[in-house]
């Protein structure tokens, strides 16, 4: 079991929680809705997301009725070439 200081925090009862992560960088977040129940929680080396689902899932355990949304995989956008003015 992890560290309760490494769990995601909320101060109220989230209706939904998201969970996604980035391939590209092996991390995953962890996102409310309100927003305003908790900030998002990242996690490095959570490649697989199965340790944000694990934090998710404790945390429709403390909170029944939220419903997870996830895990969402995506790679962060690589940043494009500027374009040059013709003259």
């Amino acid at each position: 079991m992890s560290n309760p200081a490494d769990q995601p925090r909320v101060s109220g009862r989230p209706d939904r929680i998201f969970v996604s992560v980035d391939e590209s960088t092996g991390r995953s977040t962890i996102s409310f809705a309100p927003s305003d129940v908790g900030s998002p929680f990242q996690r490095d080396n959570d490649a697989d997301g199965a340790h944000a689902m694990r934090d998710a899932q404790a945390i429709r355990a403390r909170y029944p009725g939220a419903t997870i949304h996830g895990p969402h995989f995506h790679a962060a956008r690589t940043a494009r070439p500027r374009q040059r003015r013709r003259s």
